[in-house]
């Protein structure tokens, strides 16, 4: 009766550890697939973001010559500006 009772004990220990290998096993596969969703949807994010950086970039850089072609005007009229004042003084 003992070595009965001993296999049964083992036998319900054995499935029990079965199924809760199963069951946190199927929560890990689960977890898996919602991280593996979340780095999709987070790499998506990211190229957007790359682009945005991107046209950000080429947008300060025309806006950075147009400031470089602005000064030079300005550095024009003051050096015409300069010459005509001279020019009148003399």
């Amino acid at each position: 009766m003992t070595g009965y009772f001993w296999v049964l004990v083992g036998v319900i220990v054995d499935a029990t550890t079965k199924y809760l290998t199963s069951v946190r096993l199927r929560r890990l596969t689960d977890r898996v697939h919602r991280e593996h969703a979340d780095t999709s949807e987070l790499r998506q994010e990211l190229l957007l973001v790359e682009e945005k950086e991107s046209q950000l970039n080429k947008e300060a850089e025309r806006l950075e010559e147009n400031v470089q072609g602005m000064r030079s005007v300005v550095s024009n009229l003051e050096r015409s500006l300069q010459r005509h004042a001279r020019g009148s003084s003399s």
